[in-house]
């Protein structure tokens, strides 16, 4: 099984037939999978490069200068670096919508830097010494605004695709008061041997909180997304560039569709050449994530327009905030 890829290109300047085409094909595909590749996004090679390189950068710091911007844990949207194993996915999936039972002890072997729009008042960004890494803030500033408009061009295809007015979904995620989060996410190097006990994987299965999720992600591979077919079990989600978009629904998007676009369960594990190893070193992995969030103030309730007539929504009002801090407090 593998996930398909849509040239968005063509719903940002086709005609009438090839933006329906598109956003029928993106609705079947985020329907089937929760997952779908991306091409014709409009971010260059040059800025995918780029911003490669400032991920690996930033992760080479030494460590007592990322903890001089760690954050620290709790409720509150993510600023700054989280080391490994300080935020652990297991607990998002175990107390989530399918309450999985899992062993409180599992661990995520990742570190990884947040960051929110330079315009959020309420959480501020923390960023190094300007000197460790010269504009290093200035370019995540600029490529932070460069997917909040990716993901908006995608939330206005599916507004299409659902027959939405304009604004159904994008009027709840607005460019003045962004919640988003863009994310750089390092994977060290680890023992086969470590993986092998069970209690150790690169993220555990679990679902995003947010509206989407974008990623780009290297060439080393171990994401995997569920089969839906066969519950309970995944498949590969191949890198066939690095500037090959992929989009995830996340549980925002589940409840205000009232389950018309149920959330897609991931996870990161060893890469499939090492399957059947016992032993071996699995190298180093980067990825690149913009996790776009309704507005803190927005409903995260089902929306009306997804409400049949004679049924309830499955999902209670509460803002946007609300449902995230009650996740997030299971994180760490």
């Amino acid at each position: 099984m593998a996930l398909s890829s849509l040239d968005l290109s063509l719903f940002l300047t086709g005609n009438n037939d090839t933006r329906t085409t598109f956003a029928a094909d993106l609705r079947r595909e985020l329907t089937r999978h929760g997952f779908v590749k991306i091409v014709g996004h409009g971010l260059s090679d040059q800025d995918i490069e780029e911003v490669f390189q400032w991920n690996k950068r930033f992760f080479q710091l030494k460590l007592d200068e990322k903890a001089a911007i760690a954050h620290p844990g709790g409720s509150d949207p993510q600023r700054g670096w989280s080391a490994v194993g300080k935020e652990n996915a297991a607990s998002l999936y175990r107390t989530g919508f399918l309450g999985a039972k899992m062993a409180n002890t599992l661990k995520d072997s990742r570190e990884h830097f947040d960051q929110g729009s330079a315009k959020d008042p309420s959480y501020p960004n923390k960023w190094p010494n300007e000197a460790l890494l010269p504009g290093f803030g200035s370019f995540m500033e600029s490529w932070y605004e460069k997917m909040e408009q990716v993901a908006a061009e995608l939330m206005e295809a599916l507004e299409y695709a659902f027959h939405l007015p304009r604004g159904s979904f994008l009027d709840k995620m607005t460019h003045e008061k962004n919640a988003s989060e863009a994310r750089l996410l390092h994977y060290p190097a680890i023992d086969m041997q470590e993986i092998n006990k069970g209690g150790v994987s690169r993220i555990w299965p679990h679902f995003d909180l947010g509206v989407i999720t974008l990623l780009f992600q290297d060439g080393v591979g171990g994401l995997e997304c569920e089969n839906r077919e066969r519950r309970g079990t995944f498949f590969g989600v191949k890198s066939n560039s690095s500037s090959e978009l992929i989009v995830n629904v996340s549980e925002t998007l589940q409840r205000w569709t009232n389950d018309a676009l149920p959330a897609g369960l991931h996870r990161v594990t060893i890469p499939t050449a090492f399957d059947k190893r016992e032993s071996g070193i699995v190298p180093e992995r980067y990825s690149v994530t913009y996790f776009c969030k309704a507005d803190r103030d927005a409903s995260a309730g089902s929306l009306p327009q997804f409400v049949a007539s004679g049924t309830e929504a499955k999902y209670d009002d509460m803002t946007a905030i609300e449902y995230h801090q009650s996740r997030l407090e299971s994180a760490y």
